[in-house]
């Protein structure tokens, strides 16, 4: 009476492990899958950041030059008269290039920061292995069968 109550605890047990390693599977599955659309959202979020950031750098740099040029007229100077107009037109825009690719760099900067984040964060998911699962599920039988064979020891001590 007592090998099939222990018979059926075995089978349950290793059931159980069966269940536990496929679940671990599904759960890093689903890890997995959230940190990666979190990367996706970050990206989407910097790279938007950086557009605006881009065209408002952009438009203050046509104004400051929209400035220049109304001052200068008001003046009563040409853009080319003497060059330094023109200098400061140069000027103005080679700042703007450089904000721009200021803008530009941050952008990367925060987007291999985003990532190495990610990845940190992917290393840390515990993906069961095909052979961790193997021997999960072999130990929980071992078990199962360690207990059957002790019932069928104490059943034949007692008879």
């Amino acid at each position: 009476m007592c090998e099939p109550i222990s018979a059926i605890s075995a089978a349950l047990a290793v059931a159980t492990t069966a269940a536990s390693v496929v679940t671990q599977a599904k759960a890093a599955k689903a890890q997995t899958k959230a940190i990666n659309a979190q990367r996706t959202v970050v990206r989407e979020e910097t790279r938007q950041e950086a557009t605006g950031e881009l065209f408002d750098r952009m438009r203050a740099g046509r104004r400051e030059q929209a400035s220049i040029r109304t001052t200068a007229g008001q003046a009563g100077l040409s853009l080319s008269s003497g060059g330094s107009i023109e200098s400061l037109l140069l000027d103005s825009a080679l700042q703007s290039e450089l904000a721009a690719e200021r803008v530009v760099a941050n952008m990367e900067s925060r987007h291999r920061a985003g990532e190495a984040e990610a990845n940190s964060m992917l290393s840390r998911i515990q993906k069961p292995t095909a052979f961790g699962a193997g021997l999960q599920i072999a130990s929980s039988a071992a078990s199962g069968w360690s207990g059957l064979k002790d019932a069928k020891l104490k059943r034949a001590h007692l008879d």
